[in-house]
Order: C-alpha cells, then structure tokens, then sequence
C-alpha cells in the first residue's frame, strides 16, 4: 500500500489566516475541498498534500489572486507558527535556523523533502514536494521558497542575498511578483525547487535568537521526533517511516516499512537485529513519541489517545505507558502544562 505524502495541518491555519486578512470567509472554501470547518477543534492530524494543493488552489480562484502562495509566506503569522519554526527562530545563526528545519520538518511535513549544502558558495538549499500525479502545486512551490527567505529576512533583519531560484512547476505567471519578492531571477520547468544564496550569509546572526528557548525548543522536538543517540541511524530511519503512517502506524507490517525504505523484509530485520531492535520494539518507541505528543500538544482525552494509540482499553494505555516512561499518562501532561506555563 503507497502511503500518501502529508503536510502538517497549520497549513489550514496559514490559508485560513490569509483568507481572513482578504476579509473571505474560509468556511465555504475548507469545505469546498472536504476540510471540516465547523469543528470548532484545533486541527491535529497531518493533511494529504492533495487536498493542501487543492484548497491553495481554491484560494487563489475566490481571491482571483495568482500570487496566494507568495502572499502567504508575506503576510505569514508569527503567533500561529508551529514549535519547529519558534526552534528556528531561536537559533543563533541563518545556518543553525536552517539546520533546525531540515532536520525536524522531515517528520511534520512527509509530503516535502528538504536539502541544505551549505559547505558550497552559492549555498544550495531546496525545498520539493513529493508530488503525486495531477496535484496542481504552483502555488505550494511558490509558498515554500518564499517563506524560507521571508522569515530569515524577518530573522536576521537584512535581505537575504539570493542570487538564483528555480521552481519545478512551469506556469511563468508571476514571474515578476517573485522576482521582485527574492531579488533574483527566477526559473520555471526546473527539475526541482531549489534556493541559491551567498555563504556568507550563512553566518548573520538572528535577532530573534534565544538560546534557552532554542535548548528548550530542541529538547521538546527531540521528545517527540527524534530518538536517543544509541538510535540514530537506521533505527531513526525505521521510525520516521512509522511516523509518516500516523495513526496507521501500529499496523504497519515490516514489508510495507520495508517498502518505504527500498530495503526488502529479510534486510530490514537483519539491519534492526544489527542494532540490537525488533521490528516491534522500533514500534513501541513510535508509540511512545506519539503518546507523548498527544498528551503535551492535545486536548485530546486520556481514552480518545488510547484509542488512537490502538489500545483496547485506557488502563492497558496507562500500564504501557508508566511501564516506559516511568509515570502515568495524567502525571505527564500535568507536568507538561506546568514546563509550558513556567
């Protein structure tokens, strides 16, 4: 079964947030493209990139403005950023910034692939979605580059010296929108989205930097997405792919992981045995990090994250979970609240 690629749900926050500064009203238009728009919920769960792709679209059409993906990332919200980009935000440098969002945003966003060359002049960093056949993505492509020199602009309080930008999608249209907004020429039809910009740049120093809030930020990034030191590597690898699957995690065979990671069954369970992990435990550690964000970043009840989690019953979820981490689901989200009012 081919999972498909997702994208973090802040980016129904981002058009919601741009649809009301044009004075629209978002609810005909989420629900235009299948997004609930009466829940009166936060939303939590990751999108299909197709239906991002789709509501960017219908965006631009009941604004009849072509340029939505560039306006966004213009008019971007700062109170509605995401942890990952209060971390980057954090960061003492434009490379740390960078650093930190090609590192984590691989487990937010399934749906966009990132690379950073920064031992190169022109630095290199691209930014792609993982399209899938008859997405219309203009205007995705378009926010995406635009926001990383947006919000390091805001950052470093300078403009970002851009020498060359390309995008994968052919449509010319805003050609002179885009230039303007980077200072640089613009390519279309190119073979991937990618960012050129001088090395030195590399080094400016944000004036937003705040280095416990970086430290915290990191730690709580860590918490969730990242796994100990004695796993990195592959095991890391093994459980990104879990995390894609979000809640179908738990259900997910080795030869569907397999899949994922163009490894067959038998190398994959040879590799995690070289690591000392079964195929299960490298689940249990996925479970863990997603018990323990639904717990610090949801309102969700201690039942609902049971049953998201795939127990059949809440004291199971609670006998799993003090049995790993060594307190009870209550204790910790408790403790939570307390790390983030403090």
């Amino acid at each position: 079964m081919e999972l498909e690629p997702t994208l973090s749900p802040r980016f129904i926050v981002y058009i919601r947030n741009y649809l009301l500064d044009q004075s629209v009203d978002p609810a005909p238009i989420l629900d235009e493209c299948g997004i609930p728009s009466d829940s009166g919920e936060e939303y939590i769960y990751p999108v299909p990139l197709t239906r991002i792709a789709a509501l960017c679209e219908a965006a631009a059409r009941h604004t009849n403005n072509t340029c939505v993906g560039l306006n966004m990332a213009q008019q971007y919200h700062y109170e509605s950023a995401p942890v990952i980009i209060l971390a980057m935000l954090a960061a003492p440098s434009v490379e740390e910034g960078i650093k930190c969002l090609c590192r984590y945003d691989q487990y937010i966003d399934s749906g966009i692939e990132t690379r950073f060359k920064p031992n190169q002049n022109p630095v290199e960093f691209n930014a792609g979605l993982i399209e899938l056949t008859g997405a219309k993505v203009d205007q995705l492509n378009e926010y995406l580059l635009s926001f990383i020199v947006q919000i390091l602009n805001t950052a470093t309080r300078k403009v970002m010296p851009v020498s060359e930008v390309w995008f994968r999608h052919g449509s010319e249209q805003n050609r002179a929108q885009l230039e303007e907004h980077f200072q640089a020429p613009v390519k279309f039809g190119c073979d991937e989205n990618r960012l050129l910009f001088d090395q030195a740049f590399l080094q400016e120093r944000f004036v937003t930097s705040n280095n416990l809030l970086f430290e915290i930020l990191i730690d709580a990034l860590k918490t969730y997405f990242a796994v100990s030191p004695e796993r990195q590597g592959f095991i890391e690898a093994v459980s990104r792919e879990l995390m894609r699957a979000g809640s179908d995690s738990d259900s997910q065979t080795m030869e569907q992981i397999a899949t994922g990671l163009a490894l067959s069954p038998r190398t994959l369970r040879r590799r995690l045995s070289d690591e000392g992990y079964t195929f299960q435990e490298v689940k249990n550690i996925v479970k863990e990090q997603r018990a323990r964000h639904y717990l610090s970043s949801t309102a969700l009840s201690l039942s609902e994250i049971a049953f998201e989690l795939g127990y059949s019953e809440l004291s199971a979820f609670s006998r799993a979970f003090r049995s790993r981490v060594g307190e009870t689901p209550q204790a910790y989200r408790e403790k939570m609240k307390q790390l983030i009012r403090a």
